[in-house]
């Protein structure tokens, strides 16, 4: 595996057009543009899409330009890992066979130059998780999914997009949920550790949150929404960075798209 490693979580890549979106691809194929230049490494850690599933003859075309990229990228020898996030789960063929990733459905332990990292989009983590936990055991049945294709993607698109809007809605991050959130992360970070993991990188909540804990590092990635952040990987150094045009807000947003 290739140094330096980059790791990004929670795009939520839209169908729908918008100044805003605009600018979310435009940071999101630059950032991919130099990872390429420096042959480097990226893992996608789940929700790069605001809503991806896999039909076997038909693809999302608001999607094109960032598959072209990381096609593209895979192609100039970059290593691209896509592990499935709440939003993206319904991973295939089409993203490993003609785009190139290693995709991951579920958190990985791995080695990287000599360093123990877990990597997990983080969805279920939390403990007011339980509710999703259920749901996620219903969405991810295969008589479900394989339900679901039987509807045109034009219909499947808007169908996701309805559900992740209420979603939003009723997700509303006041400081007291954002703390409790923190709580939740440092808990679940402090476990793997434990367990003999180096450095725990997590997306899902939205908080660019890096903390030194006991003998490891607690990196939430944030999102390329709000804060326009990653993380990068150096080889002795695990460190969350903002983008290169993006100002962090002055303040958090009070609503996540989870």
């Amino acid at each position: 595996m290739r140094l330096p490693v980059y790791f990004i979580a929670d795009v939520h890549l839209l169908p729908s057009s918008s100044p805003e979106e605009s600018i979310k691809v435009r940071r999101l194929l630059d950032f991919l543009e130099t990872i390429r230049r420096k042959k480097a490494t990226l893992f996608i850690v789940g929700d790069l899409f605001d809503f991806w599933f896999e039909y076997r003859s038909a693809i999302f075309a608001c999607y094109f330009r960032v598959l072209r990229a990381l096609q593209e990228l895979v192609d100039s020898g970059c290593e691209v890992h896509f592990i499935g996030g709440n939003h993206d789960y319904w991973a295939g063929t089409f993203l490993s066979q003609e785009i190139g990733l290693h995709v991951h459905y579920q958190p990985l332990n791995l080695t990287i130059h000599g360093h123990q990292f877990h990597i997990t989009h983080g969805d279920g983590i939390l403990r007011n998780d339980f509710g999703y936990r259920v749901l996620r055991a219903v969405l991810r049945n295969n008589l479900i999914i394989r339900s679901f294709r039987l509807l045109h993607p034009d219909w499947a698109m808007y169908i996701a997009r309805k559900v992740s809007g209420k979603s939003r809605r009723l997700n509303r991050r006041l400081p007291a949920v954002q703390a409790r959130d923190r709580e939740d992360l440092l808990l679940y970070g402090n476990s793997q550790i434990q367990q003999g993991a180096e450095y725990v990188v997590v997306g899902h909540l939205h908080l660019p949150i890096q903390t030194r804990q006991n003998s490891g590092v607690i990196v939430n990635l944030g999102d390329w929404m709000y804060y326009y952040t990653f993380a990068y990987y150096d080889g002795q150094e695990l460190r969350l960075a903002y983008w290169q045009d993006a100002k962090p807000p002055i303040s958090p947003p009070d609503q996540a798209n989870r």
